[in-house]
Formats: structure tokens, C-alpha cells, sequence
């Protein structure tokens, strides 16, 4: 598989795959799946670690054997967000895009694409997206194709880590949140997850403990959560960057995820907890419902409101959700007392993403839309390898 044509990729396109796969953060991941989910259809690739000057902690080398210097393939799939684009383009050089069809694939929280983003479609000739709320942002301002490709979700936990690992108490029921500082405390909005927890703690004495898991920790970042739960038992704070095969092994040592973000590009925590076989409890809104319903979850409730501020990217004038945080410690409650619930929602939430939103159900889009890519491009140009 990889770079090797297997029996079942005989005649499938290769593509050229380009993005921060040694970076532990999101991107880097959404790179690392997609090639799980090409490997896993017999789609023949190879991989250029783009670093594009990232500053998190990149020593994830999973796809080292598939590394290339230079591309190999017609088609390259480019895990690297619009605005990083003219970057990609500088280190890699016109030999990566001159006569290639690129595809770039993106990113995005909030309803409305940046236009000061719209450089990035310079460089693609089309652009795929994890979500349909990504879609629609993108595409209303896309001069290319925009395709929904789902990422491809599989949770492998090692061996040998237990709550004991984390030093964790072994018999309390465990709240999981997890987040990247890098991407914006306020669009994570742990503050909300530790205000629900107080309620449900203090209010219904819930038995119950939170722990909050922090990627990229920032002094100032740790000292705010620190003030938030000081007066709060049962918050174990994990501040240092842990490598995916511990992040993983956390994920399975809790009991439920507990996601009160405002605003979620696809959703990825959520999907893998749901994998794992682990109920959630997450805002009902953006990239996410895609794979979250009542039926499978814990949706809470929300309002949409403008961000009144810039957040990074994120612009004033935009909307995001207001997550209830009443209804979210309401679930809390009923995730712990309520056990046939608990159950359902696991088993509901488990089963769509091991169909819908696996490695193989990923890579089968991705083949089916390089091929038409391909036979296309040799209807104009024979000779495409």
C-alpha cells in the first residue's frame, strides 16, 4: 500500500500528499487520516512533511516510510488551510504545481469564508472539506469545486496506559475535555464546560470528576483554568502536550466527552470519542452535526450570537453558538445516573462513525473522486499517471 500500487489500487490516480503530518494538532491529524483512509482504499501516494514554520510539537512519525522530496504523482491533496496556501506554495515551489491538479483540503469554524482567505483558491483547482458546514461557507465563495469529503475516524489505543498513567483516580466516573490553545480558547470555551461541571457537581452531587486536557499549554492559559476551578474538587488539569498514541489512551480512560465549543469545523475529539464507543456531550451546532444527533448524543442546546470582538481570524461581525450551559450540566447528570441512555447513545454513536465516518467509508469517497478527477484530466490529456 502507499507509494506501492496494491492489487485493489491497480489503476487508481496516486497523489501527491502534502501537509504538517509530524505536527500534533488538528491539521496535522486531518493530514495522518487521510492517509489511512488512501492507504486503506489502495490508493498509491506519497507524503512531503510540509512544517510551513508551525511551532507545535512535531515528533509524530507515522508516515515517515511514505516521505518523498519531490512529487510523484499529477494530483496533489494539500492538507494545509487557505491561508497558509501562499506559504505552501513558497516551500514547495512551482515544480509541485505546474501541471498538477491540486486540491486543497480545508478548514473553517464559522459560517462565512474570510475573504481575506481568497488568495488560498489561487493555488487549488479544487477544494474539499470535512463537513457540509464548511461546505457551505467555502463554496459561497469559491470559484472552483468544493467537495465534501468526510475525515476517515479509527482510534487506535495502545497497550499498557491506564487511568494510573494519567494519575487519575481509578474509580470516578471521568468528564473529558480536550483542546488546542493554538486553536482559540474562546472558540473551545472550556470556561463553559467547567461552569456546567460546577452545577451539575455542586447542584446534584453529581459523583463525578473533570479532567481538562490542554494542547500547547500558555502560562496565562493555565493560570485562567487554574483560577476557574480553585474551589472546585475533582479537576485534574493535564497541561503538557501528549503524543496521539497517549491522547488516545486518555480518551479511553474516560467515561463521557464533554464538548461546549462554539464552533467546530468538523469536530474531531467528538467523533473519536464516539468510535471509542463513548457517549458525548457536545454543542449541537456546526461541523459536528454531520455525525451528532439526539439519537446518538448528548446535543445541547444553543444560541447563535455574534462574536462582538475578533478573535484571531475569527471576526466580530460573525455568529457563532452560545452553548446552554444548564442544559449541558442536565446532561451530565443524566450521562451518570441514567446507565440504559448512556448505553443507547454510545452504541448509536459508535455505530455512525464506524459506517459513515471510517478510514474505508473516507478513503471510497476519495478514490471515487480522484479516479473522475483522473478520467477527466485524460479525456483532455492522455498519458496521466
Amino acid at each position: 500500500m502507499g507509494r506501492k500500487e496494491s492489487e485493489s489500487g491497480e489503476g487508481l490516480p496516486g497523489t501527491n500528499l502534502i501537509g504538517y503530518v509530524r505536527y500534533e494538532m488538528g491539521i496535522g491529524e486531518s493530514c495522518r487520516m487521510a492517509a489511512r483512509a488512501l492507504e486503506r482504499a489502495g490508493v498509491p501516494f506519497g507524503v512531503y512533511p510540509f512544517s510551513g514554520g508551525c511551532t507545535s510539537r512535531s515528533e509524530d512519525s507515522s508516515l515517515e516510510a511514505f516521505y518523498v522530496s519531490e512529487p510523484e504523482y499529477a494530483i496533489n491533496l494539500v492538507h494545509v488551510n487557505a491561508d497558509q496556501m501562499p506559504v505552501a506554495y513558497g516551500e514547495l515551489g512551482p515544480s509541485w504545481f505546474e501541471g498538477r491538479y491540486t486540491i486543497g483540503y480545508w478548514h473553517w469554524e464559522l459560517p462565512e469564508f474570510p475573504d481575506e482567505f481568497a488568495e488560498g483558491f489561487r493555488y487549488v483547482d479544487e477544494v474539499w472539506v470535512p463537513s457540509a458546514f464548511v461546505a457551505r461557507g467555502v463554496a459561497a465563495k469559491s470559484p472552483v469545486p468544493v467537495v465534501r469529503i468526510p475525515h476517515g475516524v479509527e482510534v487506535r489505543v495502545p497497550p499498557g496506559m491506564s487511568r494510573r498513567t494519567f494519575g487519575l483516580p481509578e474509580r470516578r466516573f471521568l468528564f473529558l475535555m480536550m483542546y488546542d490553545t493554538f486553536s482559540y480558547s474562546s472558540r473551545k470555551n472550556p470556561a463553559s464546560v467547567i461552569e456546567a461541571y460546577r452545577r451539575a457537581a455542586l447542584q446534584f452531587g453529581l459523583p463525578a470528576d473533570l479532567v481538562v486536557k490542554m494542547n500547547n499549554p500558555q502560562p496565562e492559559e493555565i493560570a485562567a483554568i487554574r483560577r476557574a476551578t480553585e474551589d472546585l474538587p475533582g479537576v485534574h488539569l493535564i497541561d503538557r502536550t501528549l503524543g496521539r498514541l497517549e491522547t488516545n489512551a486518555l480518551l479511553a480512560c474516560a467515561d463521557c466527552l464533554v464538548s461546549l465549543h462554539r464552533a467546530e469545523g468538523f469536530g474531531l475529539p467528538i467523533a473519536e470519542a464516539m468510535e471509542l464507543g463513548k457517549p458525548v456531550i457536545a454543542t449541537a451546532w456546526s461541523g459536528n452535526e454531520d455525525f451528532m444527533s439526539p439519537g446518538n448524543s448528548g446535543a445541547v442546546r444553543y444560541r447563535l450570537q455574534p462574536l462582538g470582538r475578533d478573535f484571531g481570524p475569527y471576526r466580530s461581525e460573525q455568529v457563532w453558538a452560545e452553548p446552554d450551559v444548564e442544559h449541558a450540566a442536565f446532561l451530565m447528570r443524566k450521562v451518570v445516573y441514567d446507565e440504559e441512555w448512556r448505553a443507547r447513545i454510545s452504541a448509536e454513536g459508535r455505530l455512525t462513525i464506524r459506517t459513515t465516518f471510517s478510514p474505508a467509508a473516507s478513503g471510497l469517497a476519495m478514490a471515487r473522486r480522484l479516479a473522475q478527477i483522473a478520467g477527466e484530466r485524460d479525456a483532455r490529456r492522455p498519458g496521466m499517471r
